[in-house]
């Protein structure tokens, strides 16, 4: 049999040990170039998220200046009457009022049964 000398074990050891501790070194480093991208990723994600959610409080604060205007305005005497002509049907002096039923649900209903019936017959 062949016997290998003591100095030629150990380098095989040490070169086993070397390739292994190498391998799970690049393991190590693949798993930080992974964990680097996918936080540059949420980084990304989350920056568009608050560019969308400052573009929505823009909106509502300008829907909030335009309400906080129309409830100051809305106690005006011109607002009032206006308010207060269309709900209790009255009109001006210089003004006809033309008032237009709308159909109720029971109407349109009984006209859907007759066209029916017509067609059925």
């Amino acid at each position: 049999m062949d016997k290998q000398s003591p100095k030629q074990h150990n380098t095989k050891k040490g070169k086993v040990k070397y390739s292994l501790l190498t391998i799970v070194l690049l393991i190590c480093i693949i798993q930080l170039v992974v964990s680097n991208v996918q936080n540059i990723l949420k980084n990304i994600n989350y920056t568009a998220k608050i560019r969308n959610l400052k573009e929505k409080r823009n909106e509502e604060l300008n829907r909030n200046k335009q309400l906080h205007y129309e409830a100051e305005n809305f106690n005006t005497d011109k607002v009032l009457e206006s308010i207060v002509r269309n709900n209790l049907k009255m009109a001006d002096k210089d003004e006809v009022l033309i008032i237009i039923n709308k159909p109720q649900k029971e109407d349109k209903e009984k006209k859907d049964k007759n066209k029916n019936r017509k067609t059925a017959e």
